[in-house]
């Protein structure tokens, strides 16, 4: 898959000849978007676009958002102009998972790409208090492999969550449920709140060996999974529901 980069959506593979685009959103902390090898692995028919944050990394001098929502908008408008017309499957994990949330709500309410399903990883549910312990914990674990620039984001980004506020509204679109098997900050059972946030259906949860960075191994079967999604969003039948593998 080829890559082209328009301010902060990099599109990975030819969306001219696809209906379908995954989107990912970053976790906390990330420079550009983790999730490039995950693409690789995804069919040729369907790309995916990478959001990045502006504010660091070839986007430093554009002026960083300073909440969850200011982030949504700025890759909403990018997202619209890029790829209307396309239907657009957000996965987000961790941080991701709440722009992906409010992305699949911003869709839902125009009409310029269908929001067409959500999947979220490795996070508690919008309107979960922010474990502020462990948040502390997870910090201090990235800023010992990160440079000072990278810490500053960390804080940053963990700030925006422990500020982000939401009305709790439900989308439409389904849901889909990852994580990692031993993930200490959102546990299986824990990501099952994220079924109360959808008026649709729930895809069901899809766990992977691993902990809060399991998107960093086991590509194949996370881009399978994803393939999986889209697939059963353009093909629904109940009579052979989504099961976890």
């Amino acid at each position: 898959m080829g890559t082209t980069t328009g301010r902060s959506v990099v599109i990975q593979g030819d969306v001219e000849r696809a209906e379908d685009v995954v989107v990912f959103l970053p976790p906390a902390g990330c420079v550009t978007s983790p999730y490039f090898e995950i693409g690789e692995h995804l069919p040729d028919i369907l790309p995916a676009a990478h959001c990045e944050m502006p504010g660091r990394g070839r986007l430093a001098a554009e002026e960083s958002p300073s909440s969850v929502h200011e982030a949504a908008d700025r890759w909403a408008a990018e997202l619209a102009e890029t790829l209307q017309g396309h239907r657009l499957h957000f996965f987000g994990h961790s941080l991701g998972a709440l722009y992906a949330y409010e992305l699949t709500l911003r869709f839902e309410a125009g009409s310029v790409c269908e929001a067409a399903s959500l999947s979220v990883s490795g996070a508690r549910e919008p309107g979960s208090a922010p474990r502020s312990l462990l948040a502390t914990a997870f910090a201090a674990l990235r800023a010992s492999e990160q440079d000072g620039a990278a810490e500053q984001w960390m804080d940053r980004d963990l700030r925006m969550r422990d500020e982000y506020r939401t009305t709790r509204q439900r989308v439409q679109a389904p849901v889909a449920l990852l994580c990692g098997t031993s993930d200490p900050f959102a546990r299986p059972a824990e990501m099952e709140a994220w079924k109360n946030v959808t008026s649709g259906p729930c895809l069901g949860v899809f766990t992977f060996p691993g902990g809060h960075d399991y998107y960093l191994s086991g590509r194949q079967a996370i881009a399978d999974t994803l393939t999986r999604i889209v697939h059963h969003g353009r093909h629904p039948n109940p009579s052979r529901p989504l099961t976890p593998k």
